[in-house]
């Protein structure tokens, strides 16, 4: 059905009004008397523009960003707070942080404390520890009971690198083991050698055996007995040290303490051993006339030696003075070619008495002294194993009956330690 010409004149009409309506509406709803708790867009048709709204809520606004910045500002001060109070984080550690070279470690004798509340430093005291002309490297280190210490109110801390050489009351039993010698014990307890051969009775002969004990003094010293009628001066005056450092090392507070029978600890810079008598007994009985033969060319393959005789009993090791180890039982037992090879020397020699020189090639050569009687001849070939004399006590021996065997081994012509070679 087609609309007709009046209906849509009456449509147009309509709408006219409506446009109408509208736009007095909107001319006359002005948006700045709009109540502040009521829709902005609650009478007007369209929305505002941001300008509109930055007029009617700018202080608002303002306000809001002041508290937003306040908590953020509330915050950041709460977080610095917390570095401040850190030990380890506050402007003055992390400067020295930054400086290594303002926190260089302590250095030998030195001590740091740590002050309480009372801020009163607290002396310590320390002893320096005797050098040794020909100290080597200590192979076993121990640990005093405890590097800090704690007197009243304040914490000493003794510097680590010398907490080893401080004085230590009383005295303490040390148990050998495997490897260790006089040297590196002593180096171990920051005293000297002397110290520990003094007190156990050891001399530069002495072989030291995996579980033997052996007292060691807190300090270089020696040990004295308190004789009746003896005082603390006398005892000072014929040592030449002086009361104070005798009753500290010891730790006793007053002279009337030490009583007769008593054992002091007597601190010295130096310990002396006394001069032992020799006991050395030369005899020419029983020896063989020395015969030499040069060696030829010897090229073998790797040596591989073996123990030179039936006991395993050694009496001596190998010393600075002492070229070789000494190997008893007391008895004449036979003597074994540590290795194949030629007999270069047989007979007597100073000192050696009667001895065999084996010449088993790579530059190796073992020597075999003191013998009673010689079963090979410079010039012969022997095998290893092979029996070429007998213990005895001849030559330059430690009493008349001194019977071992003096075994050396010889590396391009430099006398090494036997047990670098042979195991007992």
């Amino acid at each position: 059905m087609l609309s007709t010409p009046t209906q849509s004149g009456g449509l147009k009409q309509k709408l006219a009004r409506k446009f109408s309506q509208i736009k007095q509406l909107c001319s006359t709803n002005s948006k700045f008397t709009i109540h502040p708790f009521k829709s902005l867009h609650k009478q007007a048709l369209l929305p505002l523009l941001p300008k509109d709204y930055m007029s009617r809520f700018g202080l608002e606004l303002v306000v809001f960003m002041v508290a937003v910045a306040g908590v953020v500002a509330n915050f950041d001060l709460q977080s610095r707070a917390y570095l401040l109070e850190s030990s380890d984080q506050s402007t003055v550690f992390s400067y020295i942080k930054n400086n290594p070279s303002l926190n260089n470690p302590l250095t030998n004798n030195q001590t740091t404390t740590i002050l309480a509340r009372t801020d009163e430093w607290v002396a310590t005291r320390f002893a320096t520890a005797q050098a040794y002309a020909n100290l080597v490297s200590i192979n076993s280190q121990k640990t005093l009971s405890s590097d800090t210490t704690i007197q009243e109110n304040v914490i000493v801390k003794t510097n680590p690198t010398t907490t080893d050489n401080f004085l230590r009351s009383g005295t303490e039993v040390y148990e050998v083991v495997s490897g260790d010698n006089i040297v590196s014990i002593a180096g171990s307890f920051g005293i000297s050698p002397a110290t520990i051969m003094m007190e156990n009775k050891l001399d530069e002969t002495s072989v030291l055996h995996p579980g033997q004990k052996l007292t060691i003094l807190p300090t270089t010293g020696v040990t004295h007995k308190v004789t009746e009628g003896e005082t603390l001066e006398k005892i000072a005056g014929k040592y030449k040290v002086s009361e104070d450092d005798i009753l500290d090392v010891n730790d006793i507070e007053l002279p009337t303490d030490i009583l007769a029978g008593d054992f002091l600890v007597i601190p010295l810079a130096r310990v002396n051993l006394p001069a032992k008598p020799s006991n050395f007994v030369k005899t020419t009985a029983g020896s063989v006339a020395l015969k030499q033969a040069t060696a030829p060319d010897i090229s073998v393959g790797n040596l591989s030696f073996i123990w030179p005789t039936a006991t395993r009993q050694i009496t001596q090791g190998f010393l600075r003075r002492h070229s070789g180890i000494d190997i008893s039982n007391s008895t004449m037992v036979p003597i074994y070619a540590a290795e194949a090879g030629f007999v270069e020397l047989s007979g007597w020699q100073a000192g050696y008495g009667n001895t065999i020189v084996i010449n088993h090639g790579n530059g190796f050569k073992t020597r075999y002294g003191h013998a009673s009687a010689l079963y090979v001849s410079a010039g012969e070939q022997v095998v290893q194993g092979q029996t070429i004399a007998k213990q005895g006590h001849t030559g330059r021996v430690r009493g008349a009956t001194g019977i071992h065997l003096h075994f050396e081994v010889i590396k391009n012509g430099a006398r090494v330690n036997p047990l670098s070679y042979v195991k007992p």
